[in-house]
């Protein structure tokens, strides 16, 4: 039986399975689920707790002595079971027997990562499907990365506008883990007083409080070098640099803005070779730009023509080998270079 992770913790009251198997390469919702489950165990007097890692040395003809060892200690146990690869070394024939002659009071917990569809088709897969509850966590973008910050805030008391969602969105780039310690931060920062059900939180404190720890904040880079403030610019990265702030994570924000920028311009200039009116908002369609920097990006747009991204691609390039060791060079002078090309002037005068 397939179980969304938001819904595990109402299944859980409802109902319980002999055998959980826990899927999956977001790292966030993995731990919850595994966490929730073990709360859950001992909830319902599972309080024995194995553990083991199933690798290649694991002897997997022992699996079912391990579920049927009396206890002197707890009249239930509960065994948690690592896959390190996804799939078990032994073809699965342990896990279908298990599957088939299920234990007394034995609650067996599968960890594992990503699981192939390849290897769901298989005869140890189909055994675990009739028997089991079944969490597979998948990576949250998008529409739906802004419906979990909401929820998540919402657990926390807290409520906020939806441009303040799409900043939480934009910083962590996807990453749940990082999202959640900005909330933990926002919880910190604004948790409700003793009778008080809801803080409503607006843009200005929330920005404030995710902002990047460093002095200088390193996602404000590229949009002051693209206003054409390279004054300032080079102050940002003079202060990220002093910081020590990794030259990759600097390179990598870099990459991602400059290649939507090439994508949108070469998106222009193909209505411009086929005569149609050249626009931007056409252009934009279908990706992702926070409200606030559309009219920068815009602007960038109207100014320049996709070969000059694709150059800039090319010295990103560049920084990331001297920044690796492949190639000798200094990254900062280079990401300097970069930045001077992005705000559209020479960095000599």
């Amino acid at each position: 039986m397939q179980i969304k992770p938001e819904q595990l913790r109402n299944d859980l009251k409802a109902r319980q399975y002999p055998v959980y198997l826990v899927c999956g390469d977001e790292p966030l919702q993995h731990k919850e689920a595994c966490d929730m489950l073990r709360k859950a165990a001992h909830y319902y007097g599972y309080e024995e707790r194995e553990i083991y890692t199933a690798d290649a040395k694991f002897n997997w003809s022992a699996l079912s002595s391990i579920a049927n060892e009396l206890s002197l200690f707890a009249s239930k146990k509960l065994i948690e079971l690592y896959l390190p690869t996804g799939k078990p070394s032994d073809k699965g024939l342990a896990l279908s027997h298990y599957c088939e002659h299920l234990p007394e009071d034995t609650l067996l917990l599968i960890m594992a990562p990503k699981i192939e569809a390849a290897t769901r088709k298989s005869k140890w897969y189909k055994a675990l499907e009739r028997v089991a509850g079944i969490i597979t966590v998948w990576p949250i973008e998008g529409y739906h990365l802004n419906q979990w910050l909401q929820r998540r805030l919402l657990s926390k008391g807290l409520m906020t506008t939806q441009d303040a969602i799409e900043l939480i969105n934009d910083r962590i780039e996807g990453n749940l883990l990082a999202g959640d310690q900005e909330i933990e931060k926002l919880s910190l920062l604004y948790s409700p007083a003793k009778g008080e059900e809801n803080v409503h939180l607006d843009y200005e404190q929330v920005a404030d409080a995710v902002s990047d720890s460093a002095r200088y904040n390193v996602f404000e880079l590229f949009d002051c070098a693209l206003s054409g403030d390279l004054k300032r610019a080079s102050r940002i990265l003079y202060g990220l640099q002093r910081e020590e702030v990794s030259i990759i994570l600097i390179l990598s924000l870099f990459a991602k803005e400059v290649r939507l920028l090439a994508k949108m311009s070469a998106v222009l200039e193909s209505m411009e070779q086929t005569r149609q009116v050249k626009n931007i908002d056409l252009a934009m369609k279908g990706v992702y730009i926070f409200p606030k920097r559309k009219s920068l990006i815009a602007q960038a747009l109207r100014t320049s023509r996709a070969e000059h991204w694709q150059q800039l691609l090319k010295q990103l390039l560049m920084a990331d080998k001297f920044s690796k060791g492949a190639q000798l060079g200094d990254p900062w002078a280079e990401m300097q270079l970069i930045l001077s090309a992005v705000a559209g002037k020479t960095y000599l005068i």
